[in-house]
């Protein structure tokens, strides 16, 4: 397994590259950090968390180790107060407008002991399971077969140090028009029944136009896991995101659809156990995700697409597990996005914690990817690729995933996993 580097496309080899790959397929799971689901993987070359890591709490010290379970007993904190504390340590906040504290990794079992964000706090013997990670081979082995056989990124960092929507939001528009927590009922409301939710320079669809792109979602678990948060975007609706259950027959016919965005089942969100899911919420398990990687990854394998595709595999955000990469500084969107919505009055300047990418087409080699890159890397990769102007400087400035496409088509990529 070799290690890749970014590298400067010139017009020659960016123009091969776009005779390459005429399909990008995105799969975005929820809430675990790259640590918790690949320190324990056995890869060679990672950057991942050892025995030496640890968090302190109550004269406890809590190393990072394996065991992590399926399921938590329950959910992590993971909204923006929460990173602060287990970015910046025990006590640490964030001033209105900032600046951001330190950042150590050093408050992760502090937070998941004490936080109320998501529920009450778990009891103390549960404390050191947010330290742990899991067996990748066993418990996911879709993912760990496809980070073993395509490119495993080890620098890709959530968006923003913060929860779910504003993460999905920058994978869309590579901003979140200022948000930086969960959004409220009122908001919610807002954008699924009256407005939508709107980009100050629009979204990467609207950028693509109609008939470029198709969404997808698993329509698996119960109803209210159902529906596809990208529905919340201005010009989007529930019926633009068809079922998965066409989604094999649909790639067997004529798809000329650039961009496919797919999203999974989120369980029950109604009682927040998300259960019944395909997410891989750390309520709900790792099964049903796992089942997905590979129903994706075999559809496109077995589909005429296949030699001009690349499929993404990540993450929202970490869900609170423990990570030891420190996030890196990165350049705001500057989309003069109003006030309305940044509770917290953060800049987008800082990275939120790393998490799993895995990037799989016949095209790149059996690697590690030390390059940093956050879900706004999506939309680089998309605008270099299909030729459309940046939507905001953070994607304007982020790396983009071409780099590691060869100039030689493999022949030994599993048919299925």
């Amino acid at each position: 397994m070799t290690n890749t580097a970014p590298r400067t496309l010139d017009g020659a080899q960016l123009d091969a590259i776009r005779s390459r790959i005429k399909h990008v397929f995105v799969l975005m799971l929820e809430n675990r950090s790259f640590d918790h689901m690949f320190a324990f993987s056995g890869i060679p070359g990672i950057n991942a968390a050892t025995s030496d890591n640890f968090n302190s709490y109550k004269d406890t010290k809590y190393t990072f180790q394996n065991g992590a379970p399926d399921r938590m007993p329950s959910d992590p904190g993971h909204e923006f107060e929460d990173v602060v504390e287990q970015l910046g340590g025990i006590g640490a906040q964030y001033p209105k407008g900032g600046p951001y504290p330190n950042i150590t990794n050093s408050g992760f079992a502090a937070n998941y002991a004490t936080s109320s964000t998501e529920g009450k706090p778990p009891p103390l013997p549960d404390v050191d399971k947010v330290m742990r990670g899991i067996d990748t081979r066993n418990q996911t082995p879709a993912l760990y077969q496809l980070a073993t056989q395509f490119v495993l990124c080890d620098a890709w960092h959530s968006s923003l140090p913060g929860p779910t929507w504003p993460n999905r939001f920058f994978l869309h528009g590579a901003s979140s028009a200022g948000l930086d927590h969960s959004p409220t009922r009122s908001e919610l409301e807002e954008w699924e029944a009256v407005s939508g939710f709107t980009y100050p320079r629009g979204s990467i669809f609207d950028a693509l136009g109609g008939g470029s792109y198709r969404l997808y979602h698993d329509t698996s678990g119960p109803i209210a896991g159902q529906i596809p948060q990208v529905a919340s975007l201005k010009g989007i609706s529930f019926f633009d995101a068809h079922p998965l259950t066409y989604f094999e027959q649909d790639l067997q016919l004529s798809y000329d659809y650039k961009y496919t965005f797919i999203e999974p089942s989120y369980g029950n969100v109604v009682h927040d156990t998300y259960e019944g899911g395909s997410s891989q919420h750390p309520m709900d398990g790792l099964i049903e995700g796992d089942r997905l990687v590979a129903r994706i990854y075999n559809a496109i394998r077995n589909s005429p697409l296949w030699e001009s595709s690349m499929l993404i595999v990540t993450f929202d955000e970490h869900g609170g597990f423990y990570d030891s990469a420190l996030p890196n500084k990165v350049t705001p969107p500057n989309d003069n996005a109003g006030p309305g919505l940044n509770s917290n009055g953060f800049d987008f300047t800082v990275l939120g914690v790393r998490v799993p990418a895995v990037v799989v087409s016949p095209w790149v080699e059996e690697a590690v990817d030390h390059t940093t890159y956050d879900h706004s890397s999506v939309l680089t990769t998309l605008e270099r690729l299909f030729n459309i102007a940046p939507l905001t400087d953070r994607d304007k400035n982020a790396n983009d995933l071409l780099s590691l496409i060869t100039a030689n088509l493999r022949t030994d990529c599993p048919e299925n996993i």
